[in-house]
């Protein structure tokens, strides 16, 4: 699979999610969830019917909250890649350099980069041996597809997120809308771009030529979450 494609699928991911967002408001979100409830799409419990599905209604006739999604959806738009990106640069490398100090370079053939999850920025890296690791066009579980017991070299300090993961709290009071954990997938599926583009940048400077097996494979996912691929070398 050739990294272009490879692209192409994170930024296509990324690009869903934003349509999503982009194409609705809160108070759009209200009314969806009055119909679904009303219709008997959704259950519900511990409330009336009648009671919650008035409660929905007003909320849906109310706007005020609708800007701060946009605003959301702005400071998602005006970040800034090209910093971003020789920030992640500089990241890869301080990780690179903690590999070959070890000198563990020549008994790997994959980096799995892990989070634990939004709020907790560092990553983890788990180097894994050689081996044949599966191509991933859409995120997936792969657990059954490697032997993940050939960890070779773990960097319990990785790729740290905080410049690129925006805070969302503030849409937790709206946590049965989804709203705050869509917000937070976005700004994570839009690092892995980034990280994409950084990855190219250093492959381009001849920086990967570190690791020897190839193909070489970079993944990446929320720790117990279905794994996507970030970039593969030969």
């Amino acid at each position: 699979m050739k990294n272009t494609e490879i692209l192409s699928n994170l930024e296509d991911q990324t690009s869903q999610i934003y349509r999503n967002l982009n194409q609705t408001s809160i108070s759009a979100l209200y009314k969806k969830q009055f119909q679904d409830i009303q219709s008997g799409m959704v259950a519900f419990f511990g409330i009336e019917k009648a009671t919650l599905l008035e409660q929905l209604i007003k909320l849906a006739d109310d706007s005020i909250d609708d800007n701060k999604l946009e605003q959301k959806l702005n400071d998602f738009r005006q970040l800034d890649h090209e910093k971003l990106i020789d920030y992640f640069k500089d990241e890869f490398e301080r990780v690179f350099k903690q590999i070959a100090d070890a000198n563990k370079q020549d008994e790997i053939q994959a980096l799995f980069i892990e989070y634990d999850y939004y709020y907790q920025y560092s990553s983890y890296i788990i180097c894994c041996g050689k081996q044949n690791y599966p191509i991933i066009e859409v995120p997936r579980y792969i657990s059954n597809e490697y032997d993940y017991n050939k960890e070779v070299y773990l960097v319990d300090d990785g790729v740290n997120f905080q410049l690129a993961w925006i805070d969302c709290k503030e849409f937790s009071e709206f946590k049965y809308l989804g709203i705050q954990s869509e917000l937070e997938k976005l700004f994570q599926l839009q690092s892995r771009v980034l990280l994409h583009k950084a990855l190219a940048l250093l492959d381009e400077d001849k920086k990967l030529n570190l690791f020897k097996n190839i193909p070489f494979t970079i993944y990446i996912n929320e720790h117990d979450c279905e794994v996507m691929m970030l970039y593969r070398i030969g």
